[in-house]
């Protein structure tokens, strides 16, 4: 690639948890095209940005941020906000510009401090969504963004001045609504490998995997879960984030890890019991496999996540404090039904066809040259 036709990317992330690995494949698709990228980030994200090859810079003005930290949901709100509403990253990242200039700057959809510095600097931001593009729309208006204002902060604004917002999610997850013209879904990023269909094995596998991010009440719903399965003819596989597997109870049918590539799994399994995360959703209907969603956290996005999968007929919802009984039911329909089944492998299959990280990249270098040169810091 000749340099006048190579982009210069920064991307500029938090440690969220599943907010990470979009932003990593998309990364990784634009080096892969000869493309020049950097990572700002939480020091706690470097080992992961680090292994996938990429050049990292560690958040040093703006303000940490540890997901896998226990907090309670007042504070944890309040924290999260602070994050969100933060000037300071987007001072590191125009840092960065001032000691090696980008054509665009790529921010997480939630960092609305640094995307209102940036876009005030003159950079042209691309605001990366690693959800359904409704949930931040509304979160954008809701207490998040609220906390934000008075922070300071205009979430809403921050969002409006952006070039271009990159969804990593299919439209057709998306509640019924009218789609700005600056956003485009590009379908979910496949990471490591592409996904393949999963086929069930003669003792039906089901992966439990429950958030890196620690919010109230997680480890008794992923209790419960243990227990529901305890009793059903199926092999357990769970992933317990940030919750500490040494205090769960777990049954004969069951192993348990706190962290696991879940690419070793989703091949042969038949159902995905999850908080609604996105990320995990995604490589789940990846793979044609049914979900369970049992959100943990109402201002996350994950009710929305449990929304479109009971819409699409992909799976089901329960809240974290279901019952051990209910949960059992819930797994146990899932298991059986076939037209669940048919309806979450006809999904996997459109997803199969195309890698968000391929569109993602495709779109960025159809937008390169349109914009602003960023600006340094004054």
């Amino acid at each position: 690639m000749a340099d006048d036709e190579k982009l210069r990317v920064v991307f500029v992330t938090w440690d969220g948890g599943g907010n990470l690995p979009p932003a990593l494949g998309i990364a990784s698709e634009l080096v892969r095209r000869g493309d020049d990228v950097r990572m700002l980030g939480h020091e706690a994200q470097r080992d992961a940005i680090s292994r996938a090859g990429l050049e990292f810079t560690p958040i040093r003005t703006g303000r940490d941020y540890v997901s896998a930290e226990p907090r309670g949901t007042v504070d944890g709100t309040f924290g999260l906000a602070a994050v969100f509403a933060d000037r300071g990253i987007g001072d590191d990242a125009l840092s960065m510009l001032a000691e090696r200039p980008a054509d665009v700057v790529v921010v997480d959809c939630l960092l609305w401090g640094a995307q209102q510095r940036l876009e005030q600097a003159g950079a042209r931001v691309v605001i990366l969504v690693h959800s359904l593009s409704a949930f931040f729309d509304r979160n954008a208006r809701g207490p998040l963004g609220l906390i934000a204002r008075l922070r300071g902060t205009d979430a809403v604004a921050a969002e409006r001045g952006a070039a271009l917002e990159l969804v990593t999610s299919r439209a057709e997850l998306e509640p019924p609504r009218r789609i700005r013209e600056s956003v485009q879904h590009v379908g979910f990023v496949w990471q490591d490998h592409p996904p393949v269909a999963a086929e069930r094995t003669a003792v039906p596998r089901v992966l439990v995997s429950f958030s890196t991010t620690s919010f109230p009440g997680q480890a008794r719903a992923l209790q419960r879960v243990l227990d529901a399965l305890a009793d059903e003819p199926v092999e357990v596989v769970a992933t317990t984030g940030a919750v500490d597997p040494s205090g769960l109870r777990v049954p004969r049918n069951a192993s348990v890890a706190r962290l696991l590539d879940h690419a070793q799994v989703l091949p042969t399994t038949a159902l995905v019991v999850g908080h609604g995360g996105h990320a995990t959703t995604a490589r789940a209907l990846a793979a044609g496999i049914p979900v369970l969603v049992m959100p943990m956290h109402p201002l996350m996005d994950q009710p929305l996540v449990g929304k479109a999968v009971e819409r699409l007929g992909v799976g089901a919802t329960l809240p974290k404090s279901a019952s051990i009984e209910r949960i059992a039911a819930a797994a146990r329909r899932l298991l059986d039904d076939r037209v669940v089944a048919d309806a979450a492998s006809a999904l996997g299959r459109a997803v199969r066809a195309a890698d968000g990280a391929v569109v993602a990249a495709d779109a960025l270098h159809a937008d390169h040259g349109r914009g602003r040169l960023p600006v340094t810091a004054s």
